[in-house]
């Protein structure tokens, strides 16, 4: 973690660096207090995607949770965090602390864009992460390979996680606003992908694969009980037909359906 000092001057270096360079930034504001704390309602901290903070929600236990959550997390949609002090109620993060009170922070992220996970990030994955992060999403890529899930493979990406596809529900937030593109390196793990997605909130589902591909794969959902009802949202095969072949063509024809999608316009 790096602390950019607590006065004025950083705080708004750190932002104004943000929006010239269009990268991911959250701030952290105190809300509301009760009891004994170190701060009071107003005060305000920065975080970039590097872990970099400008300004102060109190310092110590709390600011370290803070800064640890939105590194974990990097929420995309505004977010109320409560913090127990000895006397914070069920609803209230527990830290341990015993003098009592407790303390609300709200999480604004700024220049984050609309939340889009890619399952697979492969060469496909890669190029759609890099052209998605220009077009204003914020991307998260998630793969089970370490040398596919790295932030020299996908440097657009505010977020990179290894993990079994099976458990990628356990990193995504799904929301009304979350795009999710599936594009794994296997036919068994695009079904593992597509079984931990359905039935969640999101805006967006797109699979990546042939027509065979998906019907083969939509029959054994079928097969095994899925509701139809729940994959006639999955827009599979996902892209805009425009005869794309190669990795970055793939990710034109995809980047535009997410555009068209976000805007309310025609997928195609």
């Amino acid at each position: 973690m790096i602390d950019d000092g607590s006065g004025p001057a950083a705080f708004y270096g750190l932002l104004a660096d943000a929006e010239l360079r269009r990268t991911p930034v959250w701030i952290a504001t105190v809300i509301a207090t009760d009891g004994s704390t170190p701060v009071e309602p107003g005060m305000k901290m920065i975080v970039d995607r590097t872990g970099r903070r400008a300004g102060t929600v109190g310092g110590g236990e709390i600011e370290r949770r803070v800064i640890d959550r939105i590194m974990r997390e990097r929420p995309a949609l505004l977010a109320h965090w409560r913090y127990d002090l000895g006397d914070g109620g069920a609803d209230a993060e527990k830290t341990g602390m015993v003098c009592g009170g407790w303390q609300e922070i709200l999480i604004e992220p700024l220049f984050t864009g609309a939340p889009l996970y890619i399952v697979g990030g492969g060469h496909c994955g890669a190029a759609l992460s890099s052209l998605a992060s220009r077009c204003g999403f914020t991307v998260t890529v998630l793969d089970d390979r370490e040398e596919w899930s790295t932030a020299q493979k996908h440097p657009g990406a505010s977020r990179t996680v290894c993990t079994p596809i099976r458990d990628i529900a356990e990193h995504i937030e799904f929301s009304p606003e979350t795009f999710i593109v599936i594009m794994t390196h296997g036919h068994k793990y695009d079904e593992q992908a597509i079984r931990a997605c359905l039935g969640k909130e999101c805006r967006y589902l797109g699979l990546l694969g042939s027509a065979k591909k998906v019907r083969e794969l939509f029959d054994r959902l079928l097969a095994d009980g899925i509701d139809r009802k729940l994959l006639s949202p999955v827009f599979a095969p996902v892209g805009i037909p425009i005869g794309s072949h190669t990795p970055e063509e793939i990710a034109v024809s995809i980047a535009a359906q997410l555009i068209a999608v976000k805007y309310g316009r025609n997928p195609g």
